[in-house]
């Protein structure tokens, strides 16, 4: 079930997605999902985490991430709305802890340091539409990384999962927690 992409420059990764970007990686329609994102000189490597995936679909996940470099990241970020994903009774992560030891197992000789970011307030942001007289929550957030080559970070932002919507915002950085 786990789709591995060519290395691009710029990639857009749907749930189940795996792909290596030298310069942006987007994540469509993050509802309940984990943007996953690794620095490495050359680019990040990048995964699209569904609350939905199996056993087999993170190990699979994690087996492309190594295959990629992942061992050589330096830095791993994980993005996405805890409080939907978590919910999801059938995911396999229900906390930060659960993720520490995902990343622990996959990567047993990498002393990467590792951030989260709670994308939950980004998700449930409320917008005024046109003809609707109460705001109404995003039912989706799009999540976008972009590499630092000379600063060995990743910088994230989001917008409304819309095609109307083309501005983006950054993530609060100081929002990120070490795990």
């Amino acid at each position: 079930m786990i789709v591995t992409v060519a290395s691009n420059a710029n990639q857009r990764l749907k749930e189940y997605m795996v792909g290596e970007a030298t310069e942006t990686c987007v994540y469509p329609g993050i509802a309940q999902c984990f943007a996953i994102a690794g620095w490495t000189p050359e680019g990040m490597l990048c995964t699209h985490l569904s609350p939905g995936a199996t056993g087999q679909d993170m190990t699979d996940t994690f087996a492309s991430l190594r295959d990629m470099g992942g061992e050589a990241a330096t830095v791993w970020y994980v993005v996405g709305p805890f409080t939907q994903h978590f919910a999801v009774t059938k995911a396999l992560w229900h906390s930060v802890k659960d993720m520490h030891k995902t990343f622990r197992k996959e990567f047993k000789s990498n002393s990467a340091l590792h951030w989260v970011l709670d994308a939950t307030a980004e998700r449930n942001t409320e917008r005024m539409y046109p003809g609707i007289t109460v705001p109404m929550t995003f039912s989706s957030i799009d999540v976008r990384a972009e590499h630092r080559h000379w600063q060995g970070q990743i910088w994230f932002s989001y917008k409304e999962t819309s095609r109307s919507v083309t501005e983006w915002n950054r993530f609060d950085s100081t929002k990120f927690v070490r795990f």
